[in-house]
Parts: C-alpha cells; structure tokens; sequence
C-alpha cells in the first residue's frame, strides 16, 4: 500500500511537473490597415476599397499615382486618382498635386493644381513590387464649369505599389 501511495504521487507530481511549461511572453501582433482609400465627400463617407500605387512618367516628370475605386464600377462609378510631382515620403501640396474624381453617379471632377487647400502626405512609400504606400490628404475638386464643387476631406489611402 505504501508503495502505491508512493507511486501515485509520484506520477502526480510527475504530470504537475510536465504540464508546467515556460509559456512565451504574449506579444500584440500589428494590425493590418485594410487596402482602401476613404475620405469624405463634404458629409458623406466614401470608401474606396480596389486600390493600387505605381509610378508613372508624363512626359519627363515621374509622379506617384494613388487609385481607389468600387469593386462593382459599372453600378457604383466612384473612383479617385491622386497623382503627386515626386516618389519620396513627405508632404505634396498645390501644383504637385492632381487629382480627378468621378461620384456614384458618374459626374467627372478635377483639382486646380492652383488650389491652396490640395495637400497629400505620404507616410510611408514603399518604391518595389507590393510596396506600402500610406498617407492622407485633402483635396478640393471641381467638375468642368466650376458649378460644383467638393472637398475631399480627411482623407486617407494605405494600398500596394503594383510596380
């Protein structure tokens, strides 16, 4: 009887023993931004979430393009191109920046490249093949005549560099 006393508090401490590990220390892993360029369109929230970065040359300036636009674009027609004078992470404002825009319904806009309030800041630009590119940026359009107009506002983008 001893010896089974023995023996099972052996093999209790045994499995208390093994079962006591080392645990990691917890770490918080980051969290990913989604790929989307969102802003607001005066009041309305607008999120853009098929998005790309590449880099472009028009004649022989190279400017950095930013797209976002809806996945469905025939039924919803949303979509937004910055284009900015530059591929370095700072801030863009004024004539480094064009931007053209299209709503929901189909009406085409454009920034003044003159416009005081267009600026577009560049967090982290990543210049290789699915690359990060993050920032934010505000933005007034207009469309053809001048008789609309609209600020895009707290604007944000955070999509892959497609070259």
């Amino acid at each position: 009887m001893k010896n089974n006393t023995f023996l099972f508090s052996f093999i209790i401490l045994a499995s208390i023993i093994v079962s006591c590990n080392k645990q990691e220390l917890l770490t918080a892993l980051p969290v990913e931004e989604p790929l989307q360029v969102s802003f607001k369109q005066d009041t309305v929230q607008v999120s853009l979430s098929v998005t790309q970065a590449r880099k472009e040359m028009i004649g022989s300036m190279l400017v950095t393009a930013i797209d976002g636009k809806m996945p469905d674009s025939i039924l919803n027609k949303s979509n937004l191109i910055i284009r900015v004078t530059g591929d370095s992470a700072r801030l863009y404002s004024n004539t480094e920046i064009f931007a053209s825009y299209t709503d929901s319904l189909g009406n085409s806009f454009s920034s003044d490249i003159a416009d005081t309030i267009n600026s577009v800041k560049f967090i982290k630009l990543e210049k290789i093949k699915d690359g990060i590119s993050t920032g934010s940026f505000t933005i007034r359009v207009s469309n053809l005549t001048k008789s609309k107009t609209f600020i895009l506002s707290n604007g944000k983008f955070n999509t892959k560099m497609i070259e």
